[in-house]
Formats: structure tokens, C-alpha cells, sequence
């Protein structure tokens, strides 16, 4: 036989106190009952293995006191940061957290969000596809606010938070070129598809157009090319009578850079610098140490949930905007 299953109205109960007051247990509202009285529910509770019905809950409360958390890849350092940041906010704003990783598929996406719409959380964060404005017109009709980060567009009429990767790029790479290198070589990758890369490769292309300058491109992805072919690619096309620039503008593909220019570190950083971004965790390590534009990405979260909190206790609030600066790491592989 089924064995029946536990009602708040029971564990007040069997606990000789309220329901009122046991649904403040559950809540985490200690300080509206005695230490004795607490002591007794969360006994019962323990005895009983009592759980309570989260969509009951929530059709009381009105809250589910969860935030969806949408992220294209959840594998990588920088995820862990920006992940780490919201749930440190949500946690203090007494929010829980559920992590979505929607492998940069607006399909994914959706069906996530209507998902987490079905579950009733009580808000997202979200770092958009390039499917953005649909995405913002859905959960504007569900009535859900939303905060996104790691944006790429200008757009007054939502709420988001991103770091100022143009302006970090281009910073950094006219102080190199301030510092003696007159050539630079950037490793590219496809900017179709992917929102901010374009933003990098503007930067680096405007500070080298100002100071006449022009750039050697090499295409890069997640695959190709290989260690050996770009080791191949750098003995050939470095010129060490000039001092030029290597520029990685994506740290996935860092490591693979440094590897690649092991033959060549003698040149470093007089004839050759070497700029990346990120990989703070490993850049202090190598030989020689890397110098790499910094993203605040734990703040960038933290500035996400905070905004998304702000706008669930006022729905009616205006849409609020927030673009955070990168610092540049000088280390030993520049000038």
C-alpha cells in the first residue's frame, strides 16, 4: 500500500504548533519561533522525511525563490567565474539557482527558458544567442524579469550588464604598439555567429589603423590550426628584425598559441610579444609568463543578479544598463 504522504498540516501536528509557524521553518524564518520550537519541527521533520511540495509553495508564496541562470558553455574557467559571482548574490538575496547551458543553440535556449517558465523561477540571467530580441519579447509577455549579460548590442530597452571588451583591446594593444612592436599578427576566429568576437577585432584593428599599422590575420578555431602548424605558421612569417605583436583574442585558444611559440621564446618579448585574454588561473606559470586582457567576469555576475533582484521587488523599474572595464596584466612575453 501507498503510504500517505506528509502534509504541513501534519508535522504541525505532530509537532503541537502551528501550520503557520512550520511553513516559517520551511522558509528559513527562525527568528518568528522559540530555539525549543525549532528544535521540535526540524525533528519531526527529520523523522518523518518530510519534503515540502515546491509548486504548492510557490502558488502560495507566489515565488519560487529561484533563479534560472542561461549560459552558452559551462565548461571553461570563465563560466565558472561568472556563475560563481550570481550565485554568491543570489545566495545573500535568499535565491537559489539552477545552471542551464545552452550550448549556443537558440533552440536550446528556448527550450530551456520554457522550461524554467513551466517551473515558475522567479527570474533569469541570461547570456543571450544572437536570438536575443525574441527571447526579451517571450519572457517580457510571461512577465519575467530578466537581466542579460555578456551583450553585444546597445539596447536601451532592456536590462544587461557586459564588460567593455573594444575599449580593453584597444587599450592594450596601443600600449603595446606605444612600447616598440611595429607589427602585430592576430589569431581570429569567425566573428559569424558569435557576438562579442567582432568587438575584439575592432579594437585591435583601430588601434593599429591609427598608428599605420596593419595586421596579419590567421584563422583560428576550436580544431584547426594544430600546434604543429602553427609553430610551422610563426618560424616563417615572424620576421625577427621587426618586433611584432601575436595577439590571441580568445582564450580557448591561448594555450594552444603559447605551445606553438615554444621554439621562439628566446625572441620574447624584445622581437616578439605575446597578448592573450583571460586564463589568469595558468598565465603566471608559463615561460615566459603571459601578459592578457582581464574581464571582471565574477563581478560581471555579481552586477547581473543584483540588477535581476532589484527589478523582482520592483517589476516596474526602468531598464538599467551597466558596462565594466578590463584591466590589462602586463607580465614577461611583452615589452
Amino acid at each position: 500500500m501507498t503510504q500517505k504522504r506528509m502534509t504541513i498540516a501534519d508535522i504541525a501536528r505532530l509537532a503541537n504548533t502551528s501550520t503557520a509557524t512550520v511553513s516559517h521553518f520551511l522558509n528559513g524564518k527562525f527568528e518568528k519561533m522559540s530555539e525549543q520550537t525549532r528544535q521540535r519541527i526540524e525533528r519531526i521533520v527529520d523523522e518523518t522525511g518530510y519534503s515540502p511540495n515546491a509548486h504548492a509553495q510557490g502558488l502560495v508564496s507566489k515565488s519560487s525563490g529561484v533563479i534560472a541562470i542561461l549560459i552558452e558553455d559551462n565548461t571553461n574557467t570563465w563560466a565558472g567565474q561568472l556563475v560563481r559571482g550570481v550565485e554568491r548574490v543570489a545566495h545573500e538575496g535568499g535565491y537559489l539557482t539552477v545552471v542551464c547551458d545552452t550550448h549556443f543553440d537558440p533552440k536550446v535556449e528556448r527550450s530551456y527558458v520554457e522550461k524554467m517558465l513551466s517551473l515558475g523561477v522567479d527570474g533569469f540571467v541570461i547570456q543571450p544567442t544572437n536570438h536575443y530580441r525574441s527571447l526579451n519579447e517571450r519572457l517580457t509577455r510571461a512577465g519575467k524579469p530578466v537581466v542579460f549579460y555578456d551583450f553585444s548590442l546597445v539596447d536601451l530597452s532592456s536590462t544587461w550588464v557586459k564588460t567593455d571588451l573594444y575599449g580593453g583591446v584597444y587599450d592594450a594593444v596601443s600600449a603595446c604598439m606605444e612600447r616598440g612592436y611595429d607589427a602585430c599578427m592576430v589569431l581570429a576566429a569567425d566573428i559569424n555567429g558569435a557576438r562579442t568576437r567582432s568587438e575584439r577585432l575592432r579594437g585591435v584593428s583601430d588601434a593599429l589603423a591609427e598608428r599605420g599599422v596593419s595586421a596579419e590575420t590567421v584563422r583560428i578555431d576550436h580544431e584547426t590550426p594544430s600546434v604543429a602548424e602553427l609553430r610551422h605558421h610563426f618560424e616563417y612569417r615572424i620576421d625577427p628584425s621587426r618586433r611584432t605583436l601575436v595577439f590571441c583574442p580568445h582564450q580557448w585558444a591561448l594555450a594552444r598559441v603559447v605551445r606553438a611559440l615554444d621554439t621562439l621564446r628566446h625572441l620574447m618579448p624584445d622581437h616578439i610579444g605575446l597578448l592573450g585574454l583571460n586564463n589568469t588561473e595558468w598565465t603566471e606559470i608559463t615561460e615566459p609568463t603571459v601578459s592578457t586582457i582581464v574581464e571582471p567576469v565574477e563581478r560581471e555576475g555579481e552586477i547581473a543578479c543584483s540588477l535581476l533582484i532589484e527589478r523582482m521587488r520592483d517589476p516596474d523599474a526602468a531598464p538599467r544598463q551597466q558596462m565594466l572595464s578590463c584591466e590589462t596584466r602586463w607580465l614577461s612575453s611583452t615589452l
